[in-house]
């Protein structure tokens, strides 16, 4: 495995085309990127700037490359990168009976193996950033935190680890007449016991104070899950611990059309979290496809963020976000890949697909959103859910040293055009050259430097096959939830809530 570039020099990144990402759609040609101790100090033509008299200069030459920000994925599950091509074909409902099948009981070097399986896709795909709404069942535990801010931490990636949890029972979570199970599925289910609510509470807590967070890329958001999977009295438990930590909210909001009809009677899930003081500009809600009026203008009141995981969403079936009118009413929206059992964990992919998607659904193209526009709603949004606005996501002085930079001399990019067309409609992230997260070179030559990539994948097949013997006594069980799930979502579909989301042809 190379070795990783210490911290501390003076580097600068000359010669390329640098977008810079500063709130304008300007482009450096023969441009200069120069950073020292983890932060930048100028972005600038060639020759704009001097190393401070006696430094040490790292040249790194970057003609035919593209310099930017580092990339920020805003909603991943880093539980679901040893589940990889174990679901096709299924709706959320029935996908997350299976994802939890799968996810459950796992040792703690299961849990950063499965995170760094994730963190290498991620730096290679030119990611530097990542919300990691984590899963540890049947229950959050400190050395299951511990070990997946190992995984991170060792690998370099910023990120915030969202823990998610909920209580009830998985048939009350959905709007299907558990009669119409097998008996012996209503026995399973009657007989499971809630996991420990104020255990959350309290490792969450413990982890705040006690977490190795090194350098400070490592952070912890509240995952408590979507409204719907919870009682009364943990969101009531949610609001509490919010008060005391101070931490932002990363949740599931409105995904499927099966939650939209578990809408309670009046006052709506995104205004009852607002009033109780769960939801502000910390806090991101994660899909939000099935949002109405009162959803939006009260995700836009409590000045909350919204994540577009778009090719996830239309390979489980759950619809369309509706991304422009959440644009024009003026939600900051950010993109992720949810889970890499649904979806690969791509950013540049995410952005592309949630573009293309936008446009079949507003017929007047001067409403379309243009690529300097969806790659800075991408960053914009993406650090103000990370926490850190202004700090990442763009290539300004005293900005981190988040860097990418793409080699752009393949046949995707020849003959080469507009550099901002060509990151979002070209780029499939085999570009990725050369990626610095702090001040530390994580990627050369698209090599990642931090973790030995053979020797994960290695441990990761090792464990993928030891889950697959393990799901092959579980898979009758999955099986027979198919039929009455299917009826609940077909009747889900045909009833009339006021919106629609799903793209129906005629």
């Amino acid at each position: 495995m190379p070795e990783a570039t210490p911290d501390g020099n003076v580097t600068v990144i000359r010669g390329g085309t640098v977008l810079p990402f500063d709130g304008t759609d300007r482009i450096v040609e023969n441009g200069e990127v120069w950073f020292e101790g983890g932060e930048i100090r100028a972005v600038c033509a060639k020759g704009g700037y001097d190393a401070p008299p006696g430094a040490a200069v790292t040249a790194i030459e970057a003609a035919g490359r593209i310099v930017m920000p580092g990339l920020i994925n805003a909603h991943s599950h880093s539980y679901t990168a040893l589940l990889k091509g174990t679901v096709d074909a299924l709706p959320l409902d029935l996908y997350m009976i299976r994802a939890i099948a799968g996810g459950t009981d796992r040792t703690p070097r299961e849990i950063c193996v499965s995170a760094q399986v994730d963190c290498i896709t991620l730096l290679k795909s030119g990611v530097t950033s990542v919300i990691d709404h984590y899963s540890e069942r049947p229950q959050t535990t400190a050395v299951g935190l511990d070990a997946v801010a190992a995984g991170y931490r060792e690998a370099g990636l910023r990120a915030r680890i969202a823990p998610m949890f909920a209580d009830l029972p998985y048939l009350d979570t959905v709007p299907i007449d558990a009669d119409r199970l097998p008996a012996d599925l209503r026995e399973f289910y009657a007989g499971m016991r809630p996991p420990d609510a104020r255990a959350y509470f309290d490792t969450v807590e413990a982890a705040l104070r006690e977490l190795d967070t090194g350098s400070g890329r490592i952070g912890l958001l509240l995952g408590v899950d979507g409204p719907q999977r919870c009682s009364d009295a943990l969101i009531e438990m949610t609001a509490d611990a919010k008060r005391r930590t101070g931490l932002g909210l990363h949740t599931h909001m409105l995904e499927a059309k099966t939650q939209a009809a578990m809408r309670p009677n009046g006052e709506g899930f995104v205004e009852r979290l607002a009033r109780l003081g769960i939801v502000d500009e910390k806090s991101s809600f994660a899909h939000f496809v099935w949002s109405a009026d009162d959803d939006i203008a009260a995700a836009r009141e409590a000045g909350l963020t919204v994540i577009h995981p778009a090719p996830s969403n239309m390979m489980l079936g759950s619809g369309v976000c509706p991304m422009l009118r959440l644009v024009e009413t003026g939600i900051p929206v950010a993109f992720g890949s949810d889970g890499t059992n649904c979806s690969p964990a791509a950013l540049l992919e995410t952005v592309r697909v949630a573009a293309y998607l936008s446009r079949l659904t507003e017929p007047d193209p001067d409403k379309w959103i243009d690529a300097p526009g969806m790659l800075a709603l991408s960053m914009e949004g993406g650090a103000r859910a990370m926490g850190e606005p202004g700090r990442i996501g763009t290539l300004a002085p005293g900005a981190r040293a988040d860097i990418l930079v793409i080699d752009t001399r393949s046949h995707w990019h020849m003959p080469m055009g507009d550099p901002w067309r060509h990151v979002l409609f070209y780029e499939q992230g085999a570009g990725t050259e050369h990626v610095w997260i702090d001040g530390r070179q994580v990627v050369r030559g698209g090599a990642v430097l931090t973790v030995d990539e053979d020797a994960i994948f290695a441990e990761a097949n090792e464990i993928a096959a030891r889950y697959a013997e393990r799901m092959g006594g579980r898979e009758d069980f999955i099986a027979r939830h198919h039929d009455p799930f299917r009826d609940m979502l077909l009747e889900a579909h045909d009833r009339d809530i006021g919106i629609e989301r799903l793209v129906r042809l005629r």
